[in-house]
Formats: C-alpha cells, sequence, structure tokens
C-alpha cells in the first residue's frame, strides 16, 4: 500500500476526507485485492487491540460469525452500541467503512459468497500456484482445487482433490483451511502434505513446519510437526504417526520418487498419475510384495527398472497397458 493511499485511508477513517475519498476508498476495499488486503490488515490490528483490551480473551471461529451477523445487523439498523471508550474509538470507524463497502457494492464478496477459480492438473503433469495472500501451492498429478478468487476477511478456504503441498502465508484471524470432501485440514501458517484422491481409501497429511487441525465430522485432531495424520474415509478413523523424515513424503514436487513399504497397488497408482499410463495385473500374486525407493529417475522406463531390481515383478510394456506378472 503506497503512503499517499496510507494517508487517504486514514482520512477516511477519521472521517477528515471529501466525500469523494472516501467513495474511491470503499471502491478500492471491495473491488481489488490489494484493498481487501488492506481491509484485512485493519481488522487483525484491531482484533489484537480488543484481545489487549480484554485481557486477551480469544473468539472462537463460531463466535466470530456471531459477531459478524451482530454488525450487518446494527449496520442495517443504523444502531451501534458502545463498549468501553478505548474499544469503540477503534472499532467503530472500522465497522462503519465495513458497512459502506457492503452497501456501496454488494457484489464485493467481502462478506457473501464468493466466485470460485478452479484448476486441473491433468495425469502427467504437476502445477505450482500463488494465491493472493501469499500462500503457495504445488500440485500432484491428477490434481484438482476449487479457490475462491478473493479471499475472504475471515477465513481462506480451498477444496482440494488429489495432492498437494502447501506453504501457508500466517495470519492467525484469517485461518486457511483445506476441505478434502470427508475432512478439514485447518491451519494458521505452516508447510504441509495433503493427499486426499477421490479414489484412494485414506486421506494423508504430513506437517513439516507449524501447527495444524484435522477436522472430521466427529472430532478435531492437533497435528505435530514430523507427524502424519491417516484418516480411512470408509471407517471414520484417524491413526497419528511420527515419522523420521517428513520432508521426505512431499520429495514429489521436485520430481522425486520416493517409496517406504509402498504396497505395489499404491506404487502403481501413483505411476499412473505421475506418467499418464494404465497398468494391468497378470498375476495378483505380485500385489503381496512392497517397495523402498527414492530416485531422481524422469522417465517412467527406468523407474519401472529400478523396481524389477527390488522384487520379482515384471513389468512389459503391452500395447497401450503396461502388464504386471511375476517373474
Amino acid at each position: 500500500m503506497q503512503s499517499s493511499e496510507k494517508a487517504t485511508l486514514k482520512k477516511v477513517i477519521e472521517e477528515k476526507s471529501s466525500k469523494e475519498q472516501a467513495r474511491q476508498t470503499v471502491n478500492w476495499m471491495s473491488s481489488s485485492i490489494e484493498g481487501q488486503q488492506a481491509l484485512s490488515e485493519m481488522i487483525d490490528r484491531d482484533a489484537y487491540l480488543m484481545e489487549d483490551e480484554f485481557l486477551n480473551v480469544k473468539i472462537s471461529s463460531v463466535q466470530s460469525d456471531k459477531i459478524l451477523s451482530n454488525i450487518l445487523r446494527d449496520i442495517r439498523r443504523k444502531h451501534i452500541r458502545k463498549v468501553t471508550y478505548g474499544v469503540a474509538a477503534v472499532v467503530i470507524p472500522l465497522v462503519l467503512l465495513l458497512g459502506w463497502i457492503v452497501l456501496s457494492n454488494p457484489d464485493a464478496q467481502i462478506f457473501g459468497n464468493p466466485t470460485y477459480a478452479e484448476i486441473y492438473v491433468p495425469r502427467g503433469d504437476n502445477a505450482r500456484i500463488f494465491f493472493q495472500d501469499g500462500t503457495q501451492a504445488y500440485l500432484n498429478a491428477d490434481t484438482k482445487i476449487r479457490y475462491p478468487k478473493k479471499f475472504g476477511l475471515f477465513k481462506r478456504k480451498v477444496f482440494l482433490s488429489g495432492e498437494a503441498y502447501f506453504i501457508v502465508s500466517p495470519n492467525k484471524h484469517r485461518p486457511f483451511i483445506v476441505n478434502t470432501g470427508s475432512a478439514d485440514v485447518r491451519v494458521l501458517g505452516t508447510s504441509f502434505n495433503v493427499k486426499a484422491y477421490n479414489d484412494d481409501e485414506q486421506i494423508k497429511v504430513v506437517l513439516d513446519e507449524g501447527k495444524i487441525t484435522f477436522d472430521t465430522p466427529t472430532n478435531r485432531y492437533k497435528v505435530a510437526p514430523g507427524q502424519q495424520i491417516v484418516y480411512d474415509k470408509t471407517a471414520g478413523a484417524c491413526t497419528i504417526q511420527n515419522l523420521p523424515q517428513s520432508s521426505n513424503i512431499s520429495l514429489w514436487k521436485y520430481q522425486i520418487t520416493y517409496l517406504n513399504d509402498t504396497p505395489l497397488s499404491e506404487v502403481i497408482r501413483t505411476l499412473e498419475r505421475k506418467y499418464d499410463v494404465s497398468f494391468r495385473i497378470k498375476d495378483r500374486e505380485a500385489l503381496k510384495y512392497t517397495y523402498t525407493l527414492t530416485t531422481r529417475q524422469t522417465s517412467l522406463e527406468e523407474i519401472l527398472s529400478e523396481l524389477q531390481k527390488i522384487a520379482p515383478v515384471k513389468f512389459m510394456k503391452k500395447g497401450a497397458e503396461i502388464e504386471v506378472s511375476l517373474s
């Protein structure tokens, strides 16, 4: 935000600006990413002041939704009650500004339903995207992510089907939420890997840094750095385990294939997504083998060659498919 914009915003908050300056500021905050980020920073700052005023009493997400409803109700009724003088001096100008934004631009998406964009990374490919708050996501093959074009002021929520590694910009008043269909991963600022393909029986989340909670329909689980949480979508059960090197799980974003006692069935699904190929199992007995491998080999032929050195299983290309049989 430029110094001139800061000065104008200060005048608007202090009710010292012209009507034209106020109108331009409201339009800027309601229609641009930079404006919404500035408004978010104001809310974060004022929330901190309010926490200090009330002896650091925390406000839950449910409570914050109720507070927002009350604010909008009071804006419509043009009635704002005073709390303590110090808090009122901070909050009332901001509430009025929010009211002006909502009333002047009903499509601003500050509080309402956002407009979503969607990215699909096909098999045989991967991608990296940046969100407007600075958060970045690496997307693995056969992954779809749906996200708002503009994040809301009170939460940042995306919807994932597939595998992604997130590096989330911290903001304690705007949690970043990854919805996987069966569960939510809620974070404030951290780095973690989510594997949640629709055709997989499990959802796996690995935390490298920071803090996350994993929310199922019935429970909330806290996950610490270096831990993996595995959620069985059918049974609705979770297990948490400590990993010797959690960052290995996300080596895929560097084009490194990492397997650790991985069943052949899972290896096949991984290779099908990564290389956009199909496997046909000729001998079901081959599925009893597991594989441990870390390789920088990029071609499918080279990886299959390395797999054949680990277990007595052959991979033969037959037409458009790769046939799997015992040696």
